[in-house]
């Protein structure tokens, strides 16, 4: 008789121990398919904002002589849905903001919404030689 009880709690255990192997190894799946989830929206929203920034630098070269290099700083997202850009030219930060902006739903294209005080003139600048420092994290509010 107590060789029965413990021959099926034996397999009591031992369906227990698979099924939990079974529940880790779909977890740990889980886990991996959202990381690469993640990444390839992340890969996705860093494409987007270089070619935004890059814009944005086409834009400031067309209108401004002078510009050497343009650093960008965090952007933000405002509730309203609009992304901003705080952008500095030749390494120039004044307290004035510079910034650009963007609504999702509704533009194309990143427009100058400030600008703050520059170290610049009106003219063109060749956009090949502007070196570009992007940054892609976010100013969380």
């Amino acid at each position: 008789m107590k060789k029965e009880k413990s021959k099926f709690s034996t397999i009591y255990i031992l369906i227990i121990v698979v099924l939990l192997i079974i529940l880790g190894v779909g977890g740990v799946h889980q886990v991996q398919e959202h990381q690469r989830k993640v990444a390839i929206e992340n890969e996705e929203k860093r494409k987007a904002l270089k070619k935004y920034e890059t814009e944005i630098v086409e834009d400031l070269a067309n209108n401004y002589a002078g510009i050497k290099s343009v650093e960008f700083d965090k952007y933000s997202v405002s509730p309203m849905g609009y992304i901003e850009w705080v952008y500095y030219i030749n390494g120039y930060v004044s307290n004035d903001i510079s910034m650009y902006q963007m609504d999702i739903a509704n533009d194309k294209k990143p427009y100058a919404s400030e600008l703050g005080k520059l170290n610049v003139k009106k003219g063109k600048s060749d956009f090949n030689q502007i070196k570009i420092k992007y940054n892609y994290e976010e100013d969380k509010r």
